[in-house]
């Protein structure tokens, strides 16, 4: 019976499948025929903005928008008032993603009654779409004074308030939208950040774990929640949360260190090794991971690895510019007759990249010419100057020259 069920199924599939395909073929033909029968009429009265609007409507079935577009726009044209062509025409724009062309007709729209809750709601939400929220906040808290149940109202004026930091309002509002509605993922996440800003860390985790409870292999929240745990240095709970975290599939390498480093003030060093150099291999110019890993070696007593990894974090944890900005900055006092301040820029740009050997031979000639009392550091820098590892070019052969010919005659 059961393998007779299977093939009835079986040979249903086929034919339900070729069904749609069918329903889908007519409805074309019968937007094709529409569409031939409204330009037809339209040849005989091409001032009708209905026909206009209903070819704008046939498009908009067959996902053809900007042609859509185009007939709502000659319709605007000959009836700018009427609103059955203003919300095509605001609608059409959205799905197109000109979020500014639309705004204007949403605006008409709502202009027309203001005292309409979805007329407020479809304006709010386009000024969503530009990133203005002060003017939404306005709308929608006049349609929350009407009517403070409408839950929709309620998110929407929650989240302008956040953007317009009126904070005590959306944290009300948002306490008592996630009740009525528990599966909005961005309700708990907007809430926590709010809680966040204010510095209530309870209030925060709280509203993250009411949201895990909803959504238990949500990453993130599990995410946001690990991190704020990590803020407040309480690494147990954070490493509760980044593993589950993981064992979700999620291995971003920012997850991986924070992990492997609460496991280092776990005092779990090598676990803290073990995470930090696979987050390291995945971001192989870290410093701070490298840092730690030198940390955790460092607890082990084992200083040989230590020094190593805290050397490659001490090298590039600085940026490689700041060199050729403090070459720069010794050039600068060095033009202006400012000697002793341009040794000592340019002595911190030779110390950050020891591969500039020109910068010992600008050194050497502060001290020779500019600063006669230092003569003897002339000679030292002169002479880290000609055995430092150069470039064989002309310029450096110029300055090997000169800088033998100085030694000699400070000697004399």
């Amino acid at each position: 019976m059961i393998n007779i069920l299977k093939i009835s199924v079986l040979l249903f599939l086929p034919f339900y499948s070729f069904a749609q395909k069918i329903d889908q073929l007519n409805q074309n033909s019968q937007n094709s025929k529409e569409l031939q029968i409204i330009d037809s009429l339209l040849l005989k009265n091409s001032s009708d903005p209905n026909l206009y609007l209903k070819q704008g409507i046939v498009h908009e079935k067959r996902f053809e928008y900007a042609k859509a577009l185009k007939s709502f726009e000659k319709a605007y044209q000959l009836d700018s008032a009427q609103t059955a062509i203003l919300n095509e025409l605001s609608e059409t724009n959205s799905n197109l993603g000109n979020y500014r062309q639309a705004l204007p007709y949403y605006k008409k729209i709502f202009d027309l009654d203001t005292l309409n809750t979805v007329n407020a709601i479809r304006l709010s939400r386009a000024f969503f779409n530009i990133r203005n929220y002060q003017e939404p906040f306005l709308i929608l808290f006049n349609a929350y004074q009407r009517d403070s149940s409408n839950v929709y109202v309620n998110k929407l004026l929650a989240f302008s308030a956040m953007r317009t930091g009126n904070d005590s309002l959306a944290i009300e509002l948002y306490k008592r939208v996630i009740p009525q509605n528990p599966t909005d993922l961005n309700n708990y996440i907007n809430l926590a950040s709010l809680y966040q800003m204010q510095n209530m860390y309870d209030q925060a985790v709280e509203t993250l774990e009411n949201g895990i409870l909803a959504f238990p292999e949500e990453t993130l929240l599990l995410n946001r929640l690990g991190d704020l745990h990590y803020s407040k240095r309480i690494y147990k709970k954070a490493i509760a949360q980044y593993e589950k975290l993981i064992a979700t599939g999620d291995s971003l390498p920012g997850v991986i260190k924070n992990l492997g480093i609460s496991h280092y003030y776990e005092k779990e060093f090598k676990k803290g090794i073990e995470l930090l150099e696979k987050s390291l291999t995945l971001v192989p110019n870290d410093p701070v991971a490298g840092l730690f890993i030198g940390l955790c070696y460092k607890n082990l007593k084992d200083n040989d690895q230590s020094l190593a990894y805290l050397n490659f974090a001490a090298k590039i944890g600085i940026p490689s510019y700041m060199s050729d900005i403090y070459n720069q900055l010794g050039n600068i006092y060095t033009e202006k007759k400012a000697y002793g301040k341009s040794v000592e820029f340019l002595k911190k740009a030779y110390q950050l990249d020891s591969t500039k050997v020109d910068i010992l031979f600008k050194i050497a000639n502060n001290y020779d010419l500019w600063l006669p009392k230092d003569k003897s550091q002339a000679i030292k820098y002169y002479n880290a100057y000609l055995k430092s590892d150069k470039e064989k070019n002309d310029y450096h052969r110029q300055m090997t020259k000169y800088a033998l010919e100085r030694k000699q005659k400070i000697r004399k």
